[in-house]
This record gives structure tokens, C-alpha cells and sequence, in this order.
């Protein structure tokens, strides 16, 4: 082969490579910038609805005589309850960012449920927004409150470092193709893999923690629930679930 013919080969394959690297550098722009627009779609959204129809829908739901609420649902809601969420959804009837105050009247709901919520707000103010949940629950009123189980994932993350655990313990692998236990670790405990609303996750909660939270609330009839108690999506193995009375 001549060195005029490497030489043409290389720049042809330097050009494929820059081509490439290209393309993909062009299809991480192209997510972000719809990630971009999908986040201002939802605020513009979020702030009409908060400011313009919410007012009516609390005064509405405010003569209800017997009333549910459902913390942080998704897309979908529990049949019968309300929502409230921190983005306007097709599922929330209010919106608010609980980690400050919940815009809602005391002794308001007999059940309250929230899933897979707790571990959004910072851990330093979990005890604030636990206030707030028991002082709009009516006397004697439910929670039903559902988290990733915290010491399952520390358990796991020492297994792993132990050499005793080689794959992930419920089969969840987001992010984590290669099954690796560590990095399902760092997925249950920081989990923030949606860009388009406020995802990472920032408190880790044991059983006898949360009701240690609870009760200092002044929370009585405190115990866990099993799976099969699970009203809304059930999140599995991982899911650790405890039931309060106001």
C-alpha cells in the first residue's frame, strides 16, 4: 500500500470519528434542549393553574364531608383523593412546594397517602413538613406514608463491599446495565434521573428513624404495612410503608 493510500485512509477515518462524535454531541443537544422546553411548558402551565384556577377547586373541594389527599402523585391518583404536587400534573388539584408550607386549612382530610415523596425534601426539613401533614389531617385522620427503605439499601451497599453481593437485590437497573449493586446503591439512594422536575432524592429513612419522626409529631398507633396494603404503585422489595394516626 502506498503512503498516499494510508494517508487517504486515515483522513477518511478521522472524518468518520469526527462525524460521529459529532452526531452524538448533536443528539445530547437536541435532549437537552427539549428537556429545556418540556421544563418552561410545565412552569408556564404550573403558574396559571396555581394562580388562576386552583382558588376555585379548593373552595369546591372544601365542602367535601369526607376527604383524601394524595401527596406527590404521579400522572395518575388514587380514585376519591385529591392531589398535591410540586408541578402542575393531570393529577393535581393544588400546587405547592411542600418543603416550605402546604397551602391547605387544618384538620382538613381523613386520609392522607403519599409514595415515594418523603425522600425529596432535604433531610434537615422532613420534621417541618411532617408538622404540616398531621396539622391538616382531621382528628383521628390517617397517613399512610411509603419511602424507599433505607436500611434494606444500606444492607446492600456493605454486601457489596463485602464481596457477598455481585448483582442488584430486586432486579431494578436504571441507569445500570451491567446489574452492578453499587450503582443500584447510588440509583435508590440519589435516584435524580428526571430532568424535568425536582427527582434527587434527599433524606434516607430507616423504619424505627421515621417513626421516631412521627411520633415526636404527635403521631399515636404507629406500625408498619406490608406491601399488600400498597394503594397506589408498589414499588416492591424496596418499599417500606408505615401507617400514623393524627
Amino acid at each position: 500500500m502506498s503512503l498516499i493510500s494510508v494517508k487517504n485512509n486515515k483522513e477518511r477515518f478521522e472524518i468518520k470519528i469526527f462525524k460521529i462524535r459529532f452526531s452524538h454531541k448533536k443528539k445530547h443537544k437536541d435532549i437537552n434542549l427539549i428537556n429545556r422546553k418540556i421544563t418552561i411548558i410545565i412552569k408556564i402551565k404550573t403558574f396559571l393553574y396555581k394562580y388562576f384556577i386552583q382558588p376555585f377547586v379548593l373552595k369546591r373541594n372544601e365542602k367535601k364531608p369526607v376527604r383524601y389527599l394524595e401527596i406527590g402523585p404521579g400522572e395518575t391518583r388514587i380514585k376519591d383523593f385529591e392531589g398535591i404536587n410540586i408541578v402542575k400534573t393531570s393529577s393535581a388539584d393544588y400546587i405547592a412546594d411542600l418543603s416550605k408550607k402546604i397551602p391547605l386549612a387544618s384538620d382538613s382530610f381523613d386520609i392522607i397517602y403519599t409514595s415515594h415523596f418523603l425522600e425529596h425534601i432535604a433531610w434537615y426539613n422532613v420534621e417541618p413538613v411532617i408538622n404540616e401533614i398531621y396539622r391538616i389531617l382531621k382528628p383521628n385522620g390517617i397517613l399512610e406514608l411509603w419511602i424507599p427503605d433505607g436500611l434494606k439499601i444500606a444492607q446492600q451497599l456493605i454486601l457489596a463491599e463485602n464481596g457477598t453481593l455481585k448483582t442488584t437485590p430486586d432486579g431494578w437497573k436504571r441507569r445500570n446495565p451491567d446489574d452492578n449493586p453499587y450503582l443500584w446503591v447510588n440509583g435508590r439512594l440519589f435516584y435524580g434521573d428526571n430532568p424535568t422536575y425536582p427527582s434527587w432524592h434527599k433524606g434516607l429513612f430507616t423504619p424505627n428513624y421515621l417513626m421516631q419522626i412521627l411520633q415526636k409529631a404527635g403521631f399515636k398507633n404507629i406500625e408498619k404495612m406490608d406491601n399488600s396494603q400498597c394503594r397506589g404503585y408498589d414499588h416492591g422489595w424496596i418499599n417500606l410503608g408505615i401507617k400514623a394516626q393524627k
